[in-house]
C-alpha cells in the first residue's frame, strides 16, 4: 500500500484535489526533495541471487516470484539489475558508480549469513525474500513454509494415511527445512512416530530432475509408504515419475503432495495435491516495501512480512 505522500510524490491515483494541495503546500513549506542514494538519480535495484545451473526465470520455485517483481519494479519506474552471487563473494563490488539505489535478497543457498551481512553493510535499503537472519531486526517478506507444510501432512493424516514418506530438500535452503519441520509436526501432533527410514534426504545434486532418485532410493530400500510429502513440487514430479516407473498408482497405492503450486502441477499425470505459495504477492510486496524504504520512510522500523500459503487439492490425493 502506498502512503498519503508517497502517492503524491509519484503522481499516483487515490487523493481528493483538496488533499494534493495541502500536500504540495507542505512541500513548498518544507522545502523538501525526495532522496536518492547518495544524491544519485539511480532508478535501479539489484536483486542478489544465487547462481544456478538454469535461467531464474524458468526457476519453478522463484520464477514467477521474479515476473512479478520485474513488473512492480517497472510500474513504480524502475528496472532490476540481477546480481548473481558465487560462493563465498562479498558484495562489496555493490559500491560502484552504478549503485542501485536499493537491494532485494531473494532466497539462500549461496546467499549465506555472510553475504547477507555484507550487503547490509552497504549504505542502502535492503529487503529480504525468503530468508531471513537470525538476531537481526530486517525488512523480511517470507512465506509460512512451515504452517504450509503442517496443513498438507494433517490433510493426509485426515484422509486416512499412516504411513507417510518425506523427500527431503537441500540444508542450504531455510524454506526448504521450515518445510520439513512442518512434516514433522504434524506426524507428532497427531501421535505418528517419526521413522527415520521415511525421510529421504536429497541425492540429486547436479541433476535437474529432482525427487526421482530420491523415490527410487526409498522403494529399493522396501520402505512401506501410503503417502509422499514432497518438499517442492519439482520433487514431487520427479517423483510421481518413479512411482509410475515402478508400477504404482497415484493416488491408489501411494498418494502424493507437493508444495509451491506451480503452473506445471496441474498438468502432471495425476494433477497434483500442492501447496500455493502466494508468488505474485511475494514479489509485489517485497518491491513495494523497498519502495518505501528508498523514498524516505526512515522512521519505519524494519518489519517481517509472513504471507499465508494455502492447500490446492487435486487428484494425486
Amino acid at each position: 500500500m502506498f502512503s498519503v505522500g508517497l502517492l503524491y510524490l509519484n503522481n499516483k491515483p487515490g487523493l481528493s484535489d483538496t488533499t494534493r494541495q495541502r500536500i504540495a503546500e507542505a512541500v513548498t513549506k518544507l522545502r523538501y526533495t525526495p532522496r536518492k542514494a547518495n544524491g544519485s538519480e539511480s532508478t535501479l535495484i539489484g536483486l542478489l541471487v544465487e547462481r544456478l545451473p538454469f535461467s531464474m526465470f524458468s526457476e519453478l520455485h522463484y520464477g514467477d516470484v521474479l515476473h512479478s517483481m520485474e513488473a512492480a519494479a517497472r510500474d513504480l519506474g524502475y528496472n532490476l539489475i540481477l546480481v548473481i552471487v558465487e560462493p563465498g563473494q562479498n558484495i562489496s563490488d555493490l559500491r560502484t558508480t552504478t549503485q542501485p539505489w536499493g537491494v532485494i535478497v531473494l532466497g539462500g543457498g549461496d546467499i549465506t549469513a555472510e553475504v547477507i551481512s555484507s550487503t547490509l553493510e552497504v549504505d542502502i535499503p535492503v529487503v529480504l525474500v525468503d530468508v531471513s537472519l537470525p538476531g537481526r531486526a530486517l525488512n523480511c517478506i517470507l512465506v509460512d513454509n512451515q504452517s504450509g507444510a503442517f496443513q498438507s501432512t494433517r490433510y493426509l493424516i485426515e484422509r486416512g494415511y499412516q504411513r507417510i514418506a518425506c523427500i527431503q530438500g537441500p540444508k542450504k535452503y531455510p524454506s526448504l527445512i521450515e518445510r520439513f519441520q512442518g512434516y514433522c509436526f504434524a506426524l507428532i501432533d497427531a501421535g505418528i512416530p517419526l521413522e527415520a527410514g521415511l525421510i529421504q534426504p536429497p541425492i540429486s545434486s547436479g541433476f535437474p530432475n529432482k525427487g526421482y532418485r530420491e523415490m527410487l532410493a526409498l522403494l529399493e530400500r522396501g520402505e512401506r509408504f501410503d503417502a509422499v510429502f514432497c518438499v517442492s513440487d519439482r520433487t514431487a514430479f520427479g517423483t510421481l515419475q518413479a512411482l509410475q516407473e515402478s508400477g504404482l498408482r497415484v493416488p491408489q497405492d501411494v498418494a502424493v503432495i507437493g508444495f509451491d503450486n506451480t503452473v506445471q502441477s496441474s498438468y502432471t499425470t495425476p494433477p497434483l495435491t500442492t501447496v500455493n505459495m502466494p508468488k505474485k504477492d511475494l514479489g509485489e510486496v517485497a518491491v513495494h516495501r523497498l519502495y518505501d524504504l528508498m523514498n524516505g520512510e526512515t522512521l519505519l522500523q524494519p518489519v517481517k512480512i509472513v504471507l499465508p500459503t494455502s492447500l490446492v487439492i487435486r487428484d494425486s490425493t
